[in-house]
């Protein structure tokens, strides 16, 4: 995935800037609540990391590895230049990025070691959600607020 996006606060983020760092919509609310002075509730897990220094300094993502989901599925991991797709949790293709961004030369026999390496990325990631999960919102009996 990638997403052409604008971002303009003069003075405080350097203008006319490229910059090709891993960062997502959900990092916006911790973020916007650092800059804001707020706490970031500590009662749940939040995705999302502070871009702040991605976005003012130049510093790297903050996301060690970045997970692509297609309902409930994981389809992708990445981390750095390194993309591995999966089935089932099985391996079917692993692109470097930085050398091949169309994702046209499945590179998966030839590199062994960033396998292990982003699928023990996912077996991580796959016992952090059943940690800590919730369920989505429910209530017995709804009845609406307007009638």
């Amino acid at each position: 995935m990638r997403e052409p996006t604008v971002i303009r606060w003069p003075g405080k983020i350097p203008a006319g800037q490229l910059n090709d760092e891993l960062m997502t919509a959900m990092d916006l609310l911790p973020t916007f609540a650092k800059l804001a002075g707020a706490d970031i509730p500590t009662d749940r897990v939040i995705d999302g990391k502070d871009i702040w220094p991605v976005l003012t300094q130049g510093a790297p993502t903050p996301h060690e590895a970045f997970f692509y989901h297609k309902t409930t599925k994981l389809e992708a991991i990445r981390s750095g230049n390194w993309k591995l797709h999966v089935q089932e949790g099985k391996p079917t293709a692993l692109y470097n990025l930085e050398t091949d961004i169309g994702e046209s030369n499945n590179v998966l026999a030839d590199h062994k070691a960033v396998e292990e390496r982003l699928l023990n990325y996912i077996k991580t990631f796959e016992a952090d959600l059943a940690q800590n999960s919730r369920p989505a919102g429910y209530v017995d009996n709804a009845v609406p607020l307007s009638k």
